[in-house]
């Protein structure tokens, strides 16, 4: 936008109205000299470095959300490893569902202690955090339906299998995806 008789602030070289004894943008006064100029340059060079402020509520839901299910997963993880004593103990002596209820007892632990770590680093605004947090969603949705699928077949309704997987592992998704795309779009300069 130009203006008739406009002068051009020596700072950061934008066109000015010529009553403005103050360029809008960059508040040099109009009679700056050669050092205060160089002061205002220097200024807004340090304000575009400086790190970029992200609001909490951007990151919130997504960290509530990874939060819960890291408690869930490490809960439900130390529940299938006591029910795996149950079966020791039980006298189960088929040695592939003992192997698969450890496996399954200790997957479900280290999920849940790697949600853990990706919650406390979405709170950080870590970009590595929202990225494993949808890769752990989709992973949780189709481990989901295939565990179903293949171990548990019949047991439970299939679409209602995908349906509850989709809307709970595919919800954490959404919000890991929402919380990147957040973060590069509603920045906030520090001030």
């Amino acid at each position: 936008m130009t203006f008739v008789d406009a002068w051009i602030c020596k700072a950061c070289w934008k066109p000015n109205r010529p009553q403005d004894p103050v360029c809008y943008r960059c508040k040099t006064p109009r009679e700056a000299d050669e050092a205060e100029v160089e002061a205002r340059r220097e200024a807004a060079a340090a304000r575009a470095a400086a790190p970029e402020v992200v609001p909490d509520i951007v990151v919130a839901l997504p960290v509530v959300i990874f939060r819960g299910y890291s408690k869930a997963w490490l809960r439900s993880g130390f529940f299938v490893l006591a029910g795996l004593l149950f079966l020791l103990f039980g006298g189960v002596t088929d040695v592939g569902y003992l192997v698969l209820t450890g496996g399954l007892g200790a997957g479900l632990i280290v999920v849940g202690f790697l949600a853990a770590e990706v919650s406390d680093a979405m709170r950080n605004r870590e970009v590595w955090a929202f990225v494993i947090g949808v890769g752990l969603s989709v992973v949780a949705v189709i481990g989901t339906v295939i565990a179903f699928d293949v171990f548990a077949p019949g047991l439970v309704n299939p679409a209602g299998i995908r349906i509850g997987s989709l809307v709970v592992f595919g919800g954490a998704g959404v919000a890991a995806i929402a919380g990147l795309v957040m973060m590069y779009t509603r920045r906030e300069r520090a001030a």
